[in-house]
């Protein structure tokens, strides 16, 4: 009896450490593929907008917008790598980026995701102060829903 306990314990145990591992590898949520559309607003009074695709292959592309308070707005496109991992949501753009930046995510219904940026190697924000919410457009086409990472 005391034989058989040792053993159910050493496999509940090694159970749990392979939840654990899990829990740790990156993996797609595949609630965050399609494309995507958001808005922050700066306190210099700069508006950031931006269109990004999320595929289930891991990549994604961003068309940004920021319109400056005189009107002049500036435009251009980032693509790279995205995952989730230890319950946060990275991304990185390659080749310009060393490190991802990490974020908070939650969904707000089915359509909206937040998030709250916990890390960043080169994003002017501060970690916890650059909060946005995205929301869906339109589901990714099925030519991009891919082996995932």
């Amino acid at each position: 009896m005391r034989l058989f306990f040792c053993v159910l314990l050493a496999i509940s145990l090694s159970g749990c450490k392979a939840i654990t591992a899990a829990d740790q590898r990156p993996f797609i949520d595949v609630k965050l593929i399609g494309v995507w559309k958001g808005e922050y607003a700066e306190q210099s009074g700069t508006t950031k907008s931006w269109m990004q695709t999320r595929n289930a292959d891991g990549t994604y592309t961003i068309a940004f917008s920021f319109t400056e308070m005189d009107g002049m707005t500036k435009s251009f496109t980032e693509s790279g790598r995205w995952w989730v991992q230890d319950g946060l949501f990275h991304e990185i753009a390659l080749p310009d980026m060393r490190q991802p930046d990490k974020y908070q995510y939650s969904f707000k219904g089915r359509e909206c995701v937040h998030f709250v940026l916990v890390e960043s190697d080169g994003l002017a924000e501060e970690a916890d102060s650059y909060v946005f919410s995205e929301c869906l457009v339109a589901d990714s086409s099925p030519a991009s829903m891919g082996e995932a990472i």
